[in-house]
């Protein structure tokens, strides 16, 4: 199917894309040298400063505007631009786009500029028509790159090819076979024709991509990309419950857990020492996130994301079973085809690293050394972790440190011989939901044969944020999560097909 993320891209095998960049290289050095030799294109912010309806004359000023309009606008348009060509046009061409915009508005200040003391502008007409066929490049073209519902480059072909024959030949090489104006008085105009030129090369040039993938777009964060198909009421509700606990939705159940012991005593007899209703509970929700994906979104800054087909998993483990044992956290990556010996086995390593009492989880030292500034830098800093989080800036190798962000939280209480608790959820962070276990328990019931029968079960609770998905998608994820631990040998092998969640 058309991949609705990145429609286009430039690889870096197409040729195209090199010509691109040398050309806008090359439109960057026009404009420094010709700022270097002291060319004359500044003469409006000059007159404008020089005015007597000036609040301060100064030519320095006027200088300084003329630089930041006539040369660092357009080299670092050019620089930016050429850059992410050659190292994000395949994949996430969309990051063209600032510089792109830094482009637009040399452009609009360049045109202003020719309307107060050039004669291709003629009226006000003119110059309006042509600020908005500026504004409507960029437009297209970020369109394009972003992977909106473009599904041809004509568009952006046509936008950057037209403006670039008219000026070339129905303005420039006219006056130049006059020999007017010189070489020197022609370099803007060059680093102009070679800017267009280069977006006219690049927008020939673009590629066609289709994939099955979700691909980057601008708005998506490093753990997850952004769903822009959700109903207008999941945007109003997460404004009406801006927190996670004030959305939180508590569901208790109770399963048989007769099977379930027996496959643990069959697991255990294949070599998975250890092999516990942790993992089968681990596995089974893995299992529900690989056939509802909407389980695996989370929400962030008031917008809703999937993390796709990663799975992560946070536990708190104890160093021993005593009451002043020290505790750590452990993420757990998954996918969603992992079987329930997948889960033994990355659960196990990690498991056996934390408790090894010289080491630490990454976390650990993290948290450590935020512990040991002073309250108010400690303060100062939560706070802007929150702020990075909320806007999608925080580093992705900061995401994986921290246990606030990822799928599920888990916790086996029944360790403690205790039934399991309703666990809030982390208004810090992003996950969506918790899950506790508890101690089996022994019921006695009456059997189909009418006699007294003692079965054993075991109660967990899922604390999940309602806002990710609606109560009728939670009822069918729920229903699978017990079937799943209802049968367990289910888990040994992957599920059949891989659900993905909406774009």
């Amino acid at each position: 199917m058309d991949n609705r993320y990145t429609t286009f891209g430039l690889s870096r095998k197409n040729p195209g894309v090199w010509i691109a960049a040398v050309l806008l290289l090359l439109a960057a050095v026009c404009r420094i040298a010709y700022f270097a030799m002291d060319g004359a294109e500044g003469l409006l912010f000059e007159a404008f400063f020089d005015s007597p309806f000036a609040s301060s004359p100064s030519r320095t000023s006027a200088n300084g505007w003329w630089f930041f309009l006539s040369v660092i606008l357009p080299v670092a348009a050019c620089l930016i631009v050429a850059v992410r060509l050659i190292v994000n046009g395949r994949d996430r061409l969309y990051k063209t786009g600032f510089g792109m915009a830094l482009g637009t508005a040399f452009f609009i200040s360049r045109i202003v500029w020719l309307y107060k003391f050039g004669d291709e502008v003629k009226s006000g007409w003119h110059l309006a028509l042509c600020i908005v066929l500026y504004a409507a490049a960029f437009v297209i073209w970020d369109l394009t790159a972003n992977g909106a519902r473009i599904k041809t480059k004509l568009p952006a072909v046509l936008v950057f090819g037209i403006p670039l024959a008219v000026h070339l030949f129905a303005l420039d090489l006219p006056r130049w076979i006059k020999g007017e104006p010189g070489f020197f008085a022609s370099m803007p105009e060059i680093s102009v024709l070679l800017m267009m030129g280069a977006l006219f090369i690049a927008s020939v040039s673009l590629e066609k991509i289709t994939s099955g993938d979700f691909r980057p777009r601008r708005g998506d964060r490093p753990d997850g990309r952004l769903i822009r198909s959700l109903d207008p009421i999941n945007g109003v509700a997460i404004y009406i419950m801006p927190t996670r606990n004030g959305a939180a939705t508590y569901f208790r159940d109770s399963v048989e857990c007769t099977r379930m012991e027996d496959y643990i005593r069959k697991k255990r007899a294949e070599g998975l020492d250890g092999f516990g209703t942790l993992h089968v509970i681990a596995a089974a929700y893995v299992r529900v996130l690989a056939q509802h994906p909407a389980c695996n979104r989370f929400i962030s800054g008031q917008r809703i994301y999937s993390r796709g087909d990663e799975i992560e998993l946070q536990m708190t483990v104890k160093k021993s079973l005593k009451a002043d044992a020290p505790e750590t956290i452990i993420s757990v990556y998954f996918k969603p085809d992992d079987t329930a010996e997948d889960i033994y086995r990355k659960y196990s390593e990690l498991i056996a690293e934390a408790k090894k009492p010289a080491l630490d989880s990454n976390f650990d030292a993290l948290a450590g050394v935020v512990n040991a500034v002073p309250g108010v830098i400690k303060k100062f800093l939560i706070w802007l972790l929150k702020t990075l989080d909320y806007f999608g800036k925080l580093p992705r190798w900061l995401m994986k440190l921290s246990p606030f962000h990822g799928s599920v939280f888990v916790t086996a209480l029944g360790s403690l011989g205790i039934p399991p608790v309703f666990h809030h959820l982390y208004d810090f962070g992003n996950i969506p939901a918790f899950i506790a276990f508890g101690a089996r328990r022994t019921v006695t019931e009456v059997g189909d044969d009418g006699q007294p029968v003692k079965r054993k079960y075991i109660d967990y609770t899922i604390v999940t944020d309602e806002r990710i998905c609606d109560g009728y998608y939670y009822a069918s994820a729920f229903k699978t999560f017990r079937r799943m631990l209802n049968n367990p040998e289910r888990l040994d092998s992957p599920p059949e097909k891989v659900e993905k969640d909406v774009f």
